[in-house]
């Protein structure tokens, strides 16, 4: 799976934002570390793997692992395509975002990254950490809404500033953010991908939280529509007709759904059993439509 181009809309544009910190350990004049002389501003060196260590205090803890070797198969054959962002502590470096990249180059057995070095205080450094999270591609909406509160509380910011943070409209953030006062089991619903947070939207127009979890498990159970749940909660629904019903879904189906989500990136459905059916792939940008297109090309899909 190949590493997207450029940092995001709205990391680019919070790392453009940050002044240089002089407090900070300055690079060393003799730059062992480096292998290429190179604009050290901003612009891109060649660094040793070695010399690069990552972030303790990185919001990310885990990475898929079968993503990771994807990614380490594409660097061995394209190489890092997106250079890493790195602050100098003494005479090493500390990774600032992009340790998916880093992990897999030293997994593909790379020996030099290209990557960007910039002086950060340890408040901006968390804050590219968590910004960088909130823009994978894999995150569920409840995912999302707990990492822009995280943003919001212990950076001290705004629904604004973490629009602009983000890149997202202002009305995104506050519907995100509203998802987390539902009620834990209609949460776990929208973390398994069951609801949709148009779903989820649409459950907040119930102020009892059993009626919330009462409508979210039926509109699961039942694969109803944003529509058919909001028809639900007004009384007009009145219910499927027989042919639209849909028979339980299979364990196994279910395991491939999420199997796939993980492997792809993105939401999964399949629609049928275990002789015959369709596979639906959700987007919602364009990049996201070309980087989904160019794993299905990469694996013959």
């Amino acid at each position: 799976m190949a590493e997207k181009k450029g940092l995001g809309r709205g990391l680019e544009a919070l790392l453009g934002g940050f002044a240089l910190d002089d407090e900070l350990t300055p690079l060393p004049d003799d730059r062992p570390t480096a292998t290429t002389d190179t604009n050290t501003d901003h612009g891109v060196e060649t660094l040793l793997v070695s010399m690069i260590d990552n972030n303790v205090n990185q919001p990310r803890k885990t990475f898929d692992p079968v993503a990771l070797r994807e990614l380490a198969e594409s660097i061995k054959e394209y190489g890092v395509i997106q250079p890493i962002l790195v602050t100098p502590v003494g005479n090493r470096f500390m990774i600032v975002a992009g340790e998916r990249r880093w992990r897999a180059a030293k997994m593909a057995g790379l020996v030099e990254i290209p990557a960007v070095i910039k002086k950060f205080n340890h408040k901006q450094i968390d804050e590219i950490a968590i910004i960088e999270n909130l823009q994978r591609d894999d995150l569920n909406d409840i995912e999302l809404a707990m990492g822009i509160k995280r943003l919001m509380d212990e950076h001290h910011l705004t629904q604004e500033k973490v629009a602009e943070r983000l890149a997202k409209p202002r009305s995104t953030i506050a519907n995100t953010l509203r998802l987390i006062t539902l009620p834990p089991a209609v949460q776990t619903l929208i973390s398994n991908r069951q609801l949709t947070a148009g779903h989820a939207l649409r459950l907040l127009s119930v102020t009892d939280p059993a009626q919330q979890i009462k409508y979210a498990e039926r509109a699961a159970a039942e694969n109803l529509s944003v529509r058919a749940l909001g028809e639900l909660i007004d009384g007009k629904f009145a219910g499927l007709p027989k042919s639209a019903v849909k028979p339980t879904k299979l364990p196994e189906i279910r395991e491939q759904e999420k199997i796939l989500s993980r492997a792809i990136g993105t939401k999964v459905k399949i629609d049928g059993d275990l002789t015959a059916g369709k596979v639906v792939i959700a987007y919602h940008a364009a990049e996201e439509l070309e980087r989904i297109v160019n794993y299905l090309k990469k694996h013959n899909i």
